[in-house]
């Protein structure tokens, strides 16, 4: 499975996935802290502990899920024909202006393999953003 999502991830890929990252983030915190002010109001419950592992084991809920759609088969793509791969040119000098004129390609430009890693990937890094503080605020 490594292989496969190796084999699909490129450097293009990181700023979609950072940007779902950042949004699915936000949301999840806004709703742990909404939880927090208005259902946790007897401080029963601590934020961190009760809130972002709750948050952190959906996004691994969603990880796989993800996951499974990456691994599992797909009866629409056995019609279709397997688009060619255009490589890209490599920059020697690594300058600012190497990259001046390269297009920055959005989610919605992806084809549907990079979507579910990039959605994979992100949900990991999601998951692992809340369930570290939660892992150790539950240890402390």
């Amino acid at each position: 499975m490594i292989k496969k999502i190796r084999a699909v991830f490129e450097k293009y890929m990181i700023r979609p996935m950072l940007y779902q990252c950042a949004t699915k983030i936000s949301i999840a915190l806004v709703l742990c802290l909404l939880w927090d002010k208005f259902i946790n109001r007897e401080q029963y419950y601590s934020l961190v502990e009760f809130a972002f592992f709750v948050a952190g084991i959906f996004f691994l809920a969603l990880a796989w899920f993800q996951y499974l759609r990456l691994d599992g088969p797909r009866f629409h793509h056995l019609l279709e024909e397997k688009k060619e791969k255009k490589k890209k040119k490599q920059h020697f000098t690594k300058d600012i202006v190497d990259f001046a004129d390269e297009k920055i390609i959005s989610f919605s430009e992806l084809s549907d393999e990079e979507r579910v890693v990039c959605r994979f990937l992100g949900d990991l890094l999601c998951a692992a953003l809340f369930l570290i503080p939660a892992g150790i605020a539950l240890v402390l």
